[in-house]
């Protein structure tokens, strides 16, 4: 056991640990997100999100365009900014349909896919008091000459843009579980739906993702590693620390200092008779 704390803590040192995550203070563009001008040690340049180039997204996007029926539309809302109380959010999350074809962090967005009209963003557009509270945001520019989008739109342009690419198309599929009202409440969306046009895109998305990329499956592969290196730590830490909450902090901080953006899920630390509750979250009793 001394032996294996020896090699995890030779792992990770502190030096290597700001060498590698301290964040630049050179003066880059802020889109809103990681860019590998603003984060070269953590993305390669051509990456539009740690691990994924910029030709996977176009690649992606290419492949559902072609699963899609003739002259349809497929629409996709970012995931919404979702509030703890009237001024705290809660951490965001993106949406996965929206990530898995943009790579875009960007809330309230919305993306448009069609082989005709290729990839179409509607981006937001932020005031000097959103970027005081909010910081930056990835706009119309960021759409085109980051996430490639072949057009991009302001989203007070979505009613008139979106209506007439509805309008055009023989049917329009969403993810009926993420909808946002900004188009659903569309009279052409709501045309096409009485009349049978509208359909669920979730079975598409599923099949992209039925075979991995060389690039996704290493990413995989070091979430795996992070996740055994953060749980050994943590077997090693509970003896002394007994407690759920903070062993849940302990495997967090070990994975994030190993490179995790975020946890997949929120661990479960059960301990006694709460180690047989599956889907135990509480994390606040002593472990005995």
């Amino acid at each position: 056991m001394q032996v294996l704390a020896r090699n995890l803590a030779q792992r990770v040192s502190r030096s290597q640990v700001i060498s590698r995550y301290a964040y630049s203070t050179q003066r880059v563009r802020d889109i809103g997100q990681p860019t590998p001008a603003s984060h070269p040690h953590l993305m390669a340049e051509g990456e539009v999100t740690p691990g994924i180039r910029i030709e996977e997204y176009i690649g992606r996007r290419k492949k559902l365009a072609e699963l899609l029926p003739q002259n349809s539309l497929a629409i996709v809302s970012s995931a919404p900014m979702k509030m703890m109380t009237d001024v705290v959010p809660y951490t965001f999350r993106q949406e996965a349909d929206y990530l898995y074809l943009t790579g875009c962090q960007q809330r309230v967005a919305w993306l448009v896919l069609s082989s005709e009209h290729g990839l179409c963003m509607f981006m937001p557009e932020s005031t000097p008091n959103d970027i005081a509270w909010q910081g930056e945001v990835a706009g119309v520019d960021a759409a085109s000459k980051v996430f490639k989008a072949e057009q991009a739109y302001p989203i007070s342009k979505l009613p008139e843009i979106l209506s007439d690419m509805i309008r055009s198309s023989s049917k329009v599929f969403h993810n009926d579980q993420t909808a946002s009202q900004k188009y659903t409440n569309l009279d052409e969306f709501k045309k096409s739906a009485s009349l049978g046009k509208v359909k669920s895109l979730s079975s598409f998305t599923h099949e992209l993702r039925l075979i991995k990329s060389p690039a996704e499956l290493k990413l995989m592969r070091e979430s795996a590693s992070i996740a055994c290196q953060g749980l050994l730590k943590t077997m090693l830490h509970s003896k002394g620390y007994p407690d759920e909450g903070i062993l849940v902090a302990k495997v967090e901080y070990e994975c994030r200092i190993r490179g995790a953006q975020r946890m997949a899920f929120n661990p479960v630390v059960g301990g006694g008779s709460n180690a047989s509750v599956i889907h135990y979250s509480r994390n606040d009793q002593r472990v005995s």
